[in-house]
């Protein structure tokens, strides 16, 4: 009988990010290049990879090893491309050039004159 060691618990907890990847990604809840999706990638191998090396297990080690290099690489490469967007878009927003032509705002309705109600009209309204 196999006893139970760290290993098998690693390899549990890792196949089943590895799984809540797929299937997040399967119902499009999150897109295979978002941070979200990467991150649980990361995870999962990294789990793996610490199960492969106190087993020694060569195989796994390279194959694991190639996948965390390839998604952190990917990784980091989204990250930089979305604070290179956000520092454009920030310095086109400055730099943008103001419109020459001032909004045309709508004039405004003028007030209705109070009606006047002679004084011998409003003593009989209010007699009554």
């Amino acid at each position: 009988m196999h006893d139970f060691d760290i290993r098998i618990m690693f390899q549990i907890i890792g196949a089943l990010l590895y799984i809540t990847n797929f299937l997040l990604l399967q119902t499009h809840r999150i897109h295979a290049t978002k941070p979200a999706s990467l991150l649980l990638v990361i995870s999962a191998c990294s789990i793996l990879l610490t199960a492969a090396i106190i087993g020694r297990d060569w195989g796994l080690i390279l194959l694991e090893g190639t996948w965390l290099f390839l998604v952190v690489t990917t990784f980091v490469i989204r990250q930089r491309s979305a604070r290179r967007m956000a520092v454009l878009e920030r310095e086109a927003a400055v730099s943008a050039v103001p419109s020459l032509r001032q909004p045309v705002l709508p004039e405004p309705e003028p007030e209705p004159e109070p009606v006047r109600v002679p004084a011998r009209e409003l003593a009989l309204a209010t007699a009554a």
